[in-house]
This record gives C-alpha cells, structure tokens and sequence, in this order.
C-alpha cells in the first residue's frame, strides 16, 4: 500500500492550462486551481465569498494531455492527487510557502454544469477503425448497405439469358411456322392427288350390262 498525503480540491480553474515537454522526455500539464470558500454572515445572513486560496496541480502524461484538452479558466473542477509543500523567497526576498499537488485524478465538478465524456482510444484501436474506413472506402460493395448492393455481373448474364430467351422463342416460332408449311403443303399434296383421281375416273367410260 503506498503511503502519501492525499487531498481532494473542489474550487474552479484559475488560469488556462500550460502544457510542456521536461528535459527527461515526459509531457506536464500546470493546472492553476482557485478555491473560494462560502461562509454565513451571522449578521446579515448572508453568504460571502472567504478569501481565495490557489493551488498548482502537476498532470502527467496521458493525464495531461486530457487535462489540456478538457480544462479551460473558470469551469468548476474537482482533483484528488498527493501534496507536499514547498518553502521559497519571492522576488522581495520574503519567505513563501507553496503547496503543490500531483493529480491523480482531475475532472469536472457537475454538481455545476454539464460535460460531455470521450472515450480516448489506444493507438491500436485508432490504427484498426482507420484501416477499416479504408477498406470499406475502397470496396463500395461493402460500404453500401445490403439493400443497395448491385451485382454487375448477374444483371449481365440476367440481359444475356433474356437475350437467349428471345432467340429461342424467335427460333422456335420458326420451327412451328416451317411444320405448318409442310402440313399445308401435304395437305395440298393430297388433295391434288385426290382430284386427278377422280378425274382420270370420270375420263372412263362406264361398261354397259
């Protein structure tokens, strides 16, 4: 179990956000956070405002660039992290004392407002939804819904197959056509056949008894 002071600062963002690279590599976010406590004026009843007190909050790393990109003056904000207090002189050679916070966690106060929450993704995560946007933008097959998927292809052989319906029925009116003709033409046939015979049969003299 790590040991440490801990404390949880409720107060509102007293300046913009600073933002830095240390000479080690790591990225910092210097958050300024006021604090003005609310008393009763036992007098009138009143609620006033106690003198402001000021604390600097260190954010590191993924933490600061969140803080960066979320935090802004004057929003409410609430932050537990560890403290410690540092003893300097101030440019008038006065001896100062300064407490400074290590945020672990930093976010809005909601009790006074809204906030809207996103998800920060890992790099990985980023990479995979960017290749499947590529992927779906180079196959417009997949990028369409399922209603609105067209197969070029089957229409084609859809048109050849009308295409060699059409033949077929064109052919086979031919056929019939032609099989009529030749019906008609034996019909003819016999019934010429049929005529000569019964005139070469008339042509005979009848034999008298």
């Amino acid at each position: 179990m790590s040991q440490g002071a801990y404390v949880t600062l409720v107060g509102y963002v007293a300046q913009e956000p600073s933002i830095r690279t240390t000479k080690t590599g790591k990225v910092v976010t210097e958050l300024r956070v006021g604090i003005a406590p609310r008393y009763r004026d036992r007098a009138t009843g009143e609620w006033r405002d106690a003198e402001s007190s000021y604390f600097s909050v260190s954010c590191w790393e993924r933490l600061a660039h969140h803080v960066r990109a979320s935090m802004h003056k004057g929003e409410p904000v609430l932050v537990r992290g560890r403290f410690r207090t540092d003893t300097f002189e101030d440019k008038d050679g006065r001896p100062r004392t300064e407490t400074k916070i290590t945020a672990d966690v930093v976010g809005h106060d909601l009790s006074r407002g809204v906030a809207n929450y996103i998800r920060q993704r890992s790099k990985q995560q980023a990479a995979d939804a960017e290749q499947a946007a590529e992927h779906a933008a180079g196959s417009p097959d997949q990028a369409a819904g399922p209603d609105e998927i067209l197969d070029e292809e089957a229409i084609e052989r859809f048109g050849r197959d009308l295409d060699d319906a059409d033949l077929l029925d064109d052919a086979d009116l031919a056929a019939r056509a032609l099989a009529e003709d030749r019906d008609d033409d034996e019909d003819d046939e016999g019934t010429d056949e049929e005529d000569e015979d019964a005139a070469a049969a008339s042509a005979i003299p009848a034999t008298p008894y």
